[in-house]
């Protein structure tokens, strides 16, 4: 009788530490997950505000080009007009 309960004490205790292994991977595979998901979210949260500030930068250049004119006529004056004191 006694070997029988100690094959059963031996069962269970082989169990138990299958259980927390297991256990323990689920939880560092948890882990993992969470901070994949976090540095996708942060990514993802980078690239979005990136996108925006390319857009301000876009129409801030557009205003530019509507005040001036989309000649270039203000660039060529710069650039080119010998009459113009330095």
């Amino acid at each position: 009788m006694d070997s029988w309960r100690e094959l059963q004490k031996n069962s269970y205790i082989s169990w138990v530490k299958k259980y927390e292994t297991e256990k323990k991977k689920r939880i560092e595979a948890e882990e993992k997950y969470e901070k994949l998901v976090k540095r996708i979210k942060a990514t993802a949260l980078e690239n979005y505000y990136n996108e925006l500030l390319k857009e301000e930068w876009d129409e801030e250049r557009m205003d530019i080009i509507g005040q001036n004119g989309n000649t270039g006529d203000h660039y060529q004056y710069e650039l080119f007009n010998p009459d113009k004191e330095k």
